[in-house]
């Protein structure tokens, strides 16, 4: 089977620190996924230097263990520090309890090749801060976290783990199949908590923090969540079949699972200041060009919230070679997304967006890029990718 969708890198305006881009980064995540499963193919062995399926499989897996870690851990790591960023704290990165530190993500990014499965950490003080944010659930007058505060920090690393395997469920419903490398990243990411170090850190200081406010969850409730949410998602049984089916002689794509061109949902679950949450993300697949993607959100573990969400992508609709999405939420508050790409060549192509983050909403909480001036924020961005 051909490769049934182009693959591209990009420069994106969300990759400067100050621009605090959760998006951005989930994006490079895709793209550095994409990139993985291009250096696999090399492995194949109908290239001239290719192994056997075998060899492949195994070569494949120990690099998608070594570079996709070196992912996961970087994007953790940021989830922390873009929530302490967005309230105002000047974030910095290091790896081990010794290592020097650099507030400039991409480097720390790098600095993990070399160290890879060192313990991490995003690293701030209450008094470095750029700006007091005046949203006081999160942050008091003198600068100081909040419970809430401490509990929306805390939650960023597996939420961005959380979401970024999301991602990769989003994506293969919309296009219809991915690379069955993806599957390591996948669970990776999916399980991240379930994963998570036995001594102290997130889960115990998170565990204290709900219990702070009279919410019941406990490390195992996180870990068991993680693999709750795991079984129950289409995405997780594409990628085993696909892979299981590769690895006796089948080709590379993973297929989505759709009834009547109703994507089969996948389940994640997160974790807010009102408790843990619970997405159902789904998709309707309208034609050719245009795909309908949908989610609901609800705490049901902690204080009741809701969110609902619902997007178009749209191919070729204004003229060739062009597409439009949009994505609109709703809360307890309003958030939106806008985007536009034009291919400029048969290699490059350039994108367009403007995101609106309502922190009331459960996605804008953990992903509005700045609490400076209240609950909303906006970010407006651009992207130059090269396609191959």
């Amino acid at each position: 089977m051909a490769q049934p969708f182009e693959r591209s890198f990009s420069f994106d305006s969300g990759y400067f620190r100050e621009r605090n881009s959760d998006r951005a980064w989930e994006n490079f995540g895709r793209e550095w996924v994409d990139l993985n499963a291009y250096a696999l193919e090399q492995l194949n062995p109908n290239e001239r230097w290719g192994f056997s399926r075998e060899g492949e499989f195994l070569l494949g897996s120990a690099l998608g263990l070594y570079t996709m870690n070196v992912y996961k851990v970087s994007h953790h790591e940021f989830g922390h520090g873009t929530r302490l960023e967005a309230l105002g704290y000047r974030t910095k990165y290091r790896s081990g309890t010794t290592g020097s530190t650099t507030r400039a993500p991409w480097q720390f990014f790098g600095r993990r090749f070399l160290d890879p499965f060192n313990d991490a950490y995003a690293v701030y003080s209450t008094s470095d801060r750029e700006f007091t944010s005046p949203v006081r659930r999160f942050v008091n007058a003198d600068g100081t976290l909040t419970n809430d505060g401490k509990i929306l920090i805390t939650t960023g690393g597996l939420n961005n783990s959380m979401a970024f395997a999301g991602s990769l469920g989003d994506r293969m419903r919309e296009r219809g199949a991915a690379h069955y490398s993806e599957w390591l990243p996948y669970t990776m990411a999916r399980l991240d908590a379930t994963f998570y170090s036995r001594g102290s850190g997130d889960l115990s200081d998170l565990e204290t923090y709900y219990s702070n406010k009279g919410v019941s969850i406990s490390k195992t409730d996180m870990r068991v969540a993680n693999l709750v949410g795991f079984a129950l998602s289409a995405s997780t049984w594409s990628y085993l079949l696909g892979t299981g089916e590769y690895a006796t002689g089948g080709d590379p794509w993973v297929q989505g699972i759709s009834y009547n061109d109703f994507a089969l949902p996948d389940v994640e679950n997160y974790l807010t200041t009102h408790g843990m949450s619970w997405k159902l993300s789904s998709g309707y697949r309208w034609d050719a060009h245009t795909y309908f993607p949908f989610a609901a959100e609800a705490v049901l573990t902690g204080a009741g919230q809701q969110e609902y969400s619902l997007g178009v992508r749209q191919q070729n609709w204004l003229w060739d070679d062009s597409s439009v999405n949009a994505d609109l939420r709703l809360g307890s508050g309003v958030g939106l997304g806008l985007g536009f790409s034009q291919r400029l060549s048969e290699q490059w192509s350039l994108s367009l967006g403007w995101d609106h983050f309502n922190g009331r909403n459960l996605h804008g909480e953990r992903n509005a890029v700045s609490f400076e001036d209240g609950e909303s924020s906006d970010e407006i961005w651009a992207r130059f990718s090269f396609i191959f």
